[in-house]
């Protein structure tokens, strides 16, 4: 999957995945908005791809491989593995969303409820799924909605202070018309300035 910045649409539900603002840590589907909380920048992390939220700067995690264990944002990268599923009656691409290696899945709970709030989990999905929506609440369809500039290099400013760092960004990799996106989870300044050739 290309890196890049997606809204996430359930197939069965129509509902985005978002984050409970109660807490920012439980991952639920809402309907579809334009806030950045149902943001999802996606990198790849060696073979597999983390899943961040664009306003918190979270990741998607979990904290046990178990059935119907609670998606959740954390602080640490998870690498997920996103496999397309063409949907020929749909003319449309979807993914599913996996634990590495296993058949732990992603999961809108009570079969892809539309009701605000119903959490994403896992489910194991080797085992048969009753009904005529096998599957679609499993199955997310992915809008993207920017780039991300993946070649940045990070170099620290001064070696004895440790809160600081400077990003240099080839102009070469922002693709013609895109934009640069600095998204950092602390206070910064950014100075950005133009060197001559």
């Amino acid at each position: 999957m290309q890196p890049g910045i997606y809204k996430l649409i359930n197939r069965q539900s129509g509902t985005a995945m978002d984050l409970a603002k109660d807490d920012y840590t439980r991952v639920i589907g809402s309907p579809p908005c334009d806030d950045s909380i149902q943001k999802w920048e996606i990198a790849p992390l060696g073979a597999g791809h983390t899943i961040r939220n664009l306003q918190t700067g979270a990741y998607l995690s979990m904290k046990g491989l178990h059935d119907e264990a609670a998606i959740f944002a954390g602080h640490f990268p998870v690498a997920w593995q996103l496999i397309t599923v063409k949907i020929d009656d749909e003319n449309a691409e979807m993914i599913e969303i996996r634990w590495p290696h296993t058949g732990w899945i992603f999961d809108l709970a009570d079969y892809g409820c539309s009701a605000p709030g119903t959490k994403v989990q896992l489910k194991d999905g080797t085992q048969p799924q009753p009904g005529p929506v096998v599957q679609r609440y499993r199955l997310w369809k992915p809008i993207f909605i920017q780039h991300v500039l993946q070649s940045v290099l990070l170099e620290r400013a001064r070696e004895d202070d440790e809160t600081s760092s400077t990003t240099t960004i080839n102009a070469a990799d922002v693709p013609e018309g895109g934009e640069v996106i600095l998204t950092t989870t602390i206070t910064t300044k950014t100075v950005v300035r133009k060197v001559p050739r």
